[in-house]
């Protein structure tokens, strides 16, 4: 009798595991080729660095994955492709957030779709598990499709963290321990939070300056801006904030924001302009949350089409939004406060920069830049300088030199246009081909990839399993307040 059931416990244990595995597969999405990097010529084409006039009839030879030399077209030069097109650099969006593992497949979704809306570099500002590495090594070495990647690791905050993934820091010491630990695992930058205490926030401030790592993240509140050096300013936390408190369990409030008097913006201008502050605002963030507030509203953008239901479930239940009336009426009050913000310090030559914080609510990947792209534009008075945000001023703080502007000795990131990309923000949007690193794809196969996704990610196993699955984990964090980001 014994041995019948554990003959029995041990058919029902490898039906279960051969039913998890099945549906793994099912829920993974197809495969995408990736192309071979080549060495290429660009004979022919014009130049066009934002913020900069065109230069025509130029040859780019791109060597290893680098551009190893711009001059001036010979007769003898051939043209790879598209002779008489328009280049410029890929754009890159300096504030993402990679999906966690348990989003089955959305890492590589995401990724695609940045490539499809011409980002050729991303940031992540804080992972949510510790998947990013192996992402950001498989997406820079040509693994799988998708834009360069460069990430910060982990969030430092107070005690207990207030996102998920952070890493708590409490003190000086243990501040510089652990910028020194994160720099051994190869991180790029290092983002910091709200509760960050006083000394632990220096410690870190510190440890990055002697190791040349970018210190970006959220003013603590424990700090003043007047006390910050060298030193990515994201949202607008801290900024009303130069000669009071910041509000307990708020990163900033609206309302704040929009109380901001001429003096005040001056005076925070001066501030970071003297102390090396630069500012990554995430409007296009802001404005989509409201769709959770209300979506008859403020309807959800079109490339929502693309992510899966379940993220409908998720948004709602582990990200604070704007709830009452009010909440929603300050938000929508706020947007030409910030916009004039941005305008301001902008003019008193403070760096700005375009991110999106994508997996925030309906905040989509690649599609939500070209949105912040159209708010910075409407604060710069012109688009071309958005764009320069989006290119030049972004790789200057990312990988200074090396993107985010074509030169000799740059990376080899571009989009390459039919038609002049500067004559409106639509084209923009309509690259012919697009190079990372000297893997060159074509507008057709980026489409083709997008719809074959479109159909896995929304046909009716993965929507229902998902959607399950989800609903059910999100009761569990619902009220949470976990991302005042």
């Amino acid at each position: 009798m014994l041995k019948k059931i554990g003959f029995a416990s041990l058919g029902l244990l490898g039906a279960l595991v051969i039913a998890a595995v099945f549906a793994l597969w099912m829920l993974t999405p197809p495969s995408l080729s990736v192309p071979e990097r080549e060495d290429r010529t660009l004979a022919g084409v014009t130049i066009w660095n934002p913020g900069e006039p065109a230069t025509k009839n130029q040859t780019i030879i791109i060597r290893d994955g680098v551009i190893s030399e711009i001059r001036g077209t010979r007769s003898n030069d051939k043209a790879f492709v598209c002779e008489g097109c328009f280049v410029m650099p890929g754009l890159i969006d300096a504030h993402i957030h990679t999906p966690p593992e348990l989003a089955i497949g959305n890492q590589r979704l995401f990724s695609l779709l940045y490539l499809k809306y011409g980002i050729t570099a991303v940031r992540d500002l804080g992972q949510l598990d510790d998947s990013v590495a192996d992402l950001a090594r498989d997406l820079n070495t040509g693994k799988i499709v998708g834009p360069r990647m460069y990430r910060c690791g982990p969030i430092l905050d107070g005690n207990p963290p207030k996102v998920p993934g952070g890493r708590a820091v409490t003190t000086a010491k243990a501040g510089a321990e652990m910028v020194q630990q994160l720099a051994d695992e190869d991180v790029d930058c290092i983002k910091v939070y709200d509760q960050l205490p006083r000394a632990a926030f220096q410690g870190i401030m510190e440890k990055a300056a002697e190791l040349k790592l970018p210190l970006i993240g959220h003013t603590p509140h424990a700090v003043k801006m007047s006390e910050i050096n060298n030193f990515e300013s994201q949202h607008y936390t801290g900024i009303p904030y130069l000669h009071r408190s910041a509000p307990k369990g708020w990163a900033y409030k609206n309302e704040d924001l929009i109380n901001l008097t001429p003096e005040e913006i001056a005076e925070i201008t001066t501030v970071m302009k003297t102390n090396g502050i630069s500012f990554l605002p995430t409007n296009a963030n802001a404005r989509a949350r409201l769709t959770v507030s209300d979506s008859k509203r403020f309807p959800a953008t079109k490339g929502l089409r693309h992510l899966p239901d379940f993220w409908k479930i998720a948004w709602p239940s582990v990200v604070s939004h704007p709830e009452t009336e009010a909440e929603i009426e300050a938000a929508v009050n706020a947007v030409p406060a910030a916009v004039n913000f941005i305008s301001e310090v902008h003019l008193g030559g403070v760096d700005v920069l375009a991110g999106t914080d994508v997996v925030m609510p309906y905040v989509i990947p690649g599609e939500s830049l070209h949105l912040q792209i159209e708010i910075l534009a409407q604060a710069f008075g012109s688009y071309e300088t958005a764009l320069k945000a989006a290119t030049t001023v972004n790789g200057k703080h990312l990988d200074a030199g090396k993107i985010g502007y074509l030169k000799p000795g740059a990376l080899a990131d571009m989009l390459i246009f039919e038609n002049d990309p500067a004559n409106s923000p639509q084209s923009t949007k309509d690259w012919r081909f697009l190079i990372v690193g000297g893997r060159m794809y074509t507008r057709e196969y980026i489409d083709d990839a997008v719809e074959r996704y479109d159909r896995h990610f929304n046909g009716a196993f993965y929507t229902k399993l998902l959607g399950f699955a989800y609903s059910y984990i999100a009761s569990d964090y619902e009220g949470s307040g976990v991302a005042e980001h």
